[in-house]
């Protein structure tokens, strides 16, 4: 019985199919740095204060993000490192929200301290 054709391109198929489902996605270091990086410019910015379930979620994904590094699943950790990333920035975009929404609110005070002050000045001449 001599294969076929199209049994030799099915086998060959399949061949190439199974190499790339066993191949391995190299563990990218940078994927990581960048995510701690990111991580660290949210806590310095105070998202430990202002976003703290979004940094909390920043770092478990860099966490498990490592884990999967550590098990040579560079897909998965790389994935996850990319996760870990948005996270962070997220945390870091809210917590400058936080801030600025600060700002804004002591300006109106100080503002409105102003205004009373001026117009007690006016109301005593």
């Amino acid at each position: 019985m001599t294969p076929t054709r199209s049994k030799i391109h099915r086998s060959f198929v399949l061949s190439a199919l199974l190499a790339a489902a066993c191949a391995t996605t190299p563990v990218s270091v940078a994927d990581l740095d960048v995510a701690r990086a990111a991580i660290a410019r949210a806590e310095a910015a105070g998202a430990e204060r202002d976003a703290p379930v979004e940094l909390r979620f920043a770092r478990d994904k860099l966490s498990r993000a490592q884990a999967a590094a550590d098990e040579k699943d560079g897909r998965q950790a790389a994935a996850l490192a990319q996760q870990a990333e948005a996270d962070a920035e997220l945390a870091l975009a809210r917590s400058r929200h936080a801030r600025a929404r600060a700002d804004v609110q002591a300006r109106r005070d100080e503002n409105e301290r102003l205004r009373r002050e001026l117009l007690e000045g006016d109301g005593g001449r």
